[in-house]
């Protein structure tokens, strides 16, 4: 009935082509050139009028003898979607409708060509695995067989162009789907050691922070999916669901190697209430030297887990002052209010401390003379209206603010240059939304900062933010969306891209989802899909997405014509509720040694020239292991100072160990 175009096609597929289904990619022919495309609609027809002469036709062949050949003849018609058009030439294009005749599935390497592969400008970064109707053939020509004995079918990457999921000439990403349903995060932390490893292997820089908003979700990037020996019984104890040989083999068709992040640091504020405080005449807190442990509000607590990888956020004054919009209630914030909070911010008030002391001035000012109502240009009750603000802010932002101005040392800080390989995760999960907004505002915008200055430290910055429905609302205003529009904007050329994920794409700012390079689809539910922000997607691709199973997404991409359906592994890192079990001691008890915290400690700084697990437990036997579990954060903010100095060739965090260990047995020996 519909003629075939440049763009879509139509074909009947044969009674025996029991393989072929939605989202697979057939090649036709037109006179010459192979025409790629993506099947997207199958339609059943016959030469039946309506549902009344079907009802009737199959009353008449109940009557007639089983054998006759009374089945009513039916054809199926699928539509499809082209992605490209590849001429025998390849000086000319074609855009010629496929004539009449066979269709056949697409090979890989006719993937590759309906994927634009080699006109990619940057790295191949797998995505998704697709998988395709034509069956796998062994190296004798015979039809593979899985374990199960059933048909092994073809499996091909969806690559993405990293010069366009990266920048310069496009960039970002963006996850939508359903909360728990979509696997969101997981294909975004699939995605990001996918990066990681790629771009490694290029002799390219990359780091990446994330904001931690769910539970323990992004608290355990460090441990493996795959367990250590010694670690087999912990994951089957806490009944994890491992790395399977399936998952596996994509992994090595993909060429990655399904590892943890082993550069990886985690920051939180403190505790409601247990924020530091400037300790007698010193107006100052000290951070270094110092083990918060328990006091961070952060669900990775263990003492052998936290040494050298989370690390505190605390805040003065100060930076609250550039941002009172942040923090105090619009209508309470007026212009008389702004005044004396800019009269803080040009007389270099850094801290509380540092408030009250020009409050005591203030108040012998009006003593001195109580006829007096304006102490330079601020009425007394607009004075003490920002006096009582301010002292509030220590409850409002439960844990963040400290009255003292604060002295980091050598500790590693949230918002500074990056690393390379560096995953750092600032942990807001657990504060409250006051804390939640500054916190992501004001680290954003620092890392935006370091990219217009030049001063990343890498060369590529990758920022997740879940949930940015919250921060870049569609039509919100503020200084955060702010930001990020303009990260949207111009972060492919200053190398940060946006990985932003949501429940509800239709609520985010239009700007930002237009400057997405990439865009994958988890499930979607039905008020959602009709909104206008998935007018691209055929009707055929929604009502897929409806029911769409964990670990399968949809995927656009920049050199994509048509949306792509594909699969990915399960994470190369454990998840966060399983963590919790195994490495933070929460359910499940392990056979573990008192040492292994320092082994793991000596671990995250050597890598590969670490000592066994073996050697450290040797080592340590006879020692407290109240003193080895305060012996790992010790030796942690050591080997901190001694970044970046002559001794770091020199020395190396086992060696510290050994002569901390050393210098035990004296004291032990000596009483």
């Amino acid at each position: 009935k519909e003629p075939s175009g440049a763009h879509q096609f139509f074909f009947w597929a044969d009674d025996e082509a029991l393989s072929l289904d939605v989202g697979h990619i057939v090649v036709a022919f037109s006179e010459e050139a192979a025409v790629i495309g993506v099947v997207d609609e199958p339609r059943r027809f016959s030469d039946l009028g309506s549902f009344l002469d079907d009802f009737f036709d199959r009353h008449v062949e109940r009557a007639m003898e089983p054998d006759l050949a009374t089945r009513r003849p039916e054809i199926l018609v699928f539509s499809v979607n082209v992605l490209a058009t590849k001429h025998l030439r390849d000086d000319l294009d074609s855009h010629r409708p496929p004539l009449g005749g066979p269709v056949y599935f697409a090979t890989r390497d006719a993937i590759d060509q309906a994927l634009d592969v080699a006109n990619f400008s940057g790295v191949k970064i797998p995505a998704l695995m697709h998988t395709n109707g034509n069956v796998e053939r062994t190296e004798d020509g015979s039809t593979k067989l899985n374990e199960k004995g059933d048909v092994v079918y073809q499996r091909s990457p969806i690559w993405l162009d990293s010069e366009y999921l990266l920048g310069p000439e496009a960039g970002h990403a963006n996850w939508t789907g359903q909360s728990g349903l979509a696997t969101k995060t997981s294909h975004a932390l699939f995605l990001t050691s996918a990066v990681f490893q790629k771009l490694q292997a290029e002799g390219k820089s990359v780091a990446a922070l994330m904001f931690n908003v769910k539970g323990a979700d992004l608290l355990w990037l460090d441990k493996p999916a795959i367990p250590e020996p010694e670690m087999l019984a912990a994951y089957a104890a806490a009944d994890i669901r491992q790395l399977g040989e399936a998952d596996r083999e994509v992994y090595q068709a993909l060429g990655l190697e399904p590892k943890p992040f082993t550069s990886f640091r985690i920051f939180a504020p403190f505790k409601p209430n247990l924020a530091p405080q400037p300790e007698g005449n010193n107006s100052r807190v000290f951070l270094e030297g110092k083990h918060p442990g328990a006091a961070l509000n952060t669900q990775r607590t263990a003492p052998s887990e936290t040494a050298g990888v989370v690390y505190p956020i605390l805040w003065e004054l100060k930076p609250l002052l550039a941002m009172p919009h942040k923090v105090f209630d619009h209508n309470d914030l007026d212009d008389k209010m702004w005044g004396v909070i800019y009269e803080f911010r040009e007389r270099g008030v850094r801290s509380l401390i540092e408030m009250e002391r020009v409050y005591v001035d203030i108040d012998a000012y009006f003593a001195a003379d109580p006829s007096e109502q304006v102490w330079r240009g601020h009425h007394r009750l607009t004075l003490q209206k920002v006096r009582n603000r301010l002292k509030g802010l220590p409850g409002k932002l439960g844990g963040l603010l400290t009255n003292g101005e604060v002295d980091y040392g050598h500790l590693p800080r949230a918002d500074q240059p990056f690393a390379d390989q560096e995953l750092r995760v600032i942990d807001i999960a657990s504060c409250n939304s006051n804390v939640q907004e500054v916190l992501v505002s004001s680290i954003i915008q620092q890392i935006w900062r370091l990219a217009e200055e030049e001063r990343l430290g890498v060369d590529t910055v990758l920022i997740f933010v879940d949930e940015l429905n919250k921060y870049a609302p569609g039509g919100g205003e503020s200084g955060l969306r702010d930001t990020l529009v303009d990260i949207a904007a111009r972060g492919r050329h200053l190398k940060v891209v946006l990985f932003g994920a949501q429940q509800f794409r239709s609520k985010v700012d239009d700007e930002i989802l237009g400057n997405c390079g990439t865009s994958l689809y988890g499930r979607v539910g039905d008020e959602e899909l009709v909104n206008a922000a998935y007018r691209s997607l055929s009707e055929t691709a929604k009502a897929e997405l409806l029911g769409l199973p964990k670990g399968r997404l949809l995927v656009r991409h920049a050199h994509f014509r048509a949306p792509l359906f594909g699969a990915f592994p399960l994470p190369p890192t454990i998840p966060g509720v399983a963590g919790q079990k195994v490495f933070n001691q929460t359910s499940v008890k392990t056979d573990g040694h008192p040492a292994d915290g320092l082994y793991l400690t000596i671990k995250r700084v050597m890598g590969e020239r670490a000592p066994s697990r073996h050697e450290v437990r040797t080592l340590c036997e006879g020692h407290d292991p109240r003193f080895l579990d305060d012996l790992c954060p010790k030796l942690s903010q050591e080997w901190e100072k001694k970044q970046g100095t002559s001794a770091e060739t020199r020395v190396t965090i086992w060696m510290m160990a050994q002569s901390q260990l050393r210098q035990s047995n004296l004291r032990v020996i000596k009483r």
